[in-house]
C-alpha cells in the first residue's frame, strides 16, 4: 500500500481502534501518519 486517505465522516469505524485520538493521528506501523 502506498497511499491512505482519511477522508471526512464521524470515524465510526476507527473508533475501536483509535480510541481518544483525531483521525489524522492514527497511528500507522507504529507512526502518527
Amino acid at each position: 500500500m502506498q497511499a491512505i486517505i482519511l477522508c471526512g465522516g464521524l470515524g465510526t469505524r476507527l473508533k475501536s481502534v483509535i480510541k481518544d485520538i483525531p483521525k489524522p493521528m492514527a497511528p500507522i506501523n507504529n507512526k502518527p501518519f
